[in-house]
């Protein structure tokens, strides 16, 4: 299957343009805010597969308040614009009794706040609103980084999941608990409901270094001074629906799907290094099945994220 790509370069010159006029409002409208990076790939262990790629664009700012009783507290907000892409092991096959995994691709804009009562607790919510299907532009990504960077064939993009409007609300609550001067457990639970993805899950691990973060891979903006963290932890996760898998809760009459697992479990590990202006995050993944098809037992991705603060 040929993919054209000229049908989207109008749209994705449209959105470059409104990002960078986005950045210099966000920019010159608040002066404690930040523009982050996050790539998530698995091309870096040789593979393309399953959750095979994630860009992340994101631009954040702080808020400092005081309540009533004169006790002061910080508020962030946060947009992200995002987009996944999810692929079968044999990416070149047109017989769908070889996919291990649908093809599927979800765009989503997602709007966040974060409530921080002290730097050992925080809660927060946000929405994701998207689009699954061709809308996503996942077929045109991948093989246009497939032809023009990897001088790789086009990828079949058999049978994919359908064009489908979506909405995620998402809760989290952080904590840490200092078990020495530069060693912190760190631990997480969050909750997703919604069309695209229903869940609940807790991530725990330690936090080795002079990071005082509430989460390894969360909020740039909790240190804006030089420093450090080494991290590695779990995440474990009840995911009661998974669109990416097998398709609409309900009847959505997707041409491929898969039964999916509900329990994940993923182990991370990684490396963060903090400036005044700039965050450098590395973060290493290893995530169970998420449907018995797969041939591969576990999947191993990195997360790379570059942060400028303002």
């Amino acid at each position: 299957m040929m993919v054209k790509f000229h049908h989207i370069l109008p749209m994705k010159s449209a959105l470059s343009t409104l990002f960078i006029f986005w950045v210099l409002w966000w920019g010159g409208a608040y002066s404690q805010h930040y523009v982050n990076l996050s790539v998530d790939n698995d091309l870096y262990f040789g593979r393309d597969r399953y959750y095979s790629s994630g860009v992340f664009i994101s631009t954040g700012r702080l808020k400092s308040l005081t309540d009533q009783e004169g006790i002061s507290y910080k508020r962030y907000v946060h947009w992200t614009l995002g987009q996944e892409i999810y692929t079968p092991s044999n990416r070149y096959t047109f017989d769908i009794d070889k996919l291990d995994y649908p093809y599927g691709g979800w765009l989503f804009l997602e709007r966040a706040f974060e409530h921080y009562n002290n730097h050992f607790s925080a809660w927060g919510v946000s929405l994701k609103i998207g689009m699954t299907g061709r809308a996503s532009l996942a077929p045109y990504f991948q093989n246009f980084y497939h032809d023009k960077i990897l001088g790789l064939p086009d990828v079949a993009w058999l049978k994919p999941l359908p064009q489908r409007f979506h909405f995620n609300i998402n809760l989290m609550l952080r904590k840490r608990l200092q078990l020495y001067k530069r060693l912190a457990l760190i631990y997480e639970l969050f909750g997703n409901l919604g069309s695209q993805r229903i869940a609940a899950g807790v991530r725990v691990g330690t936090l080795f270094g002079t990071s005082d973060a509430l989460a390894f891979l969360g909020n740039p903006l909790e240190m804006q001074t030089k420093g450090y963290g080494i991290y590695f932890g779990t995440r474990l996760e009840y995911r009661y629906h998974d669109y990416m898998v097998s398709g609409g809760l309900f009847d959505d009459k997707a041409p491929f799907v898969l039964t999916n697992i509900p329990y994940k479990n993923s182990l991370e590990a990684g490396f963060a290094f903090y400036g005044k202006r700039w965050r450098l995050l590395t973060l290493l993944n290893s995530i169970s099945r998420d449907n018995e098809r797969q041939l591969a037992k576990r999947h191993y991705y990195l997360n790379v994220s570059v942060a400028r603060f303002f």
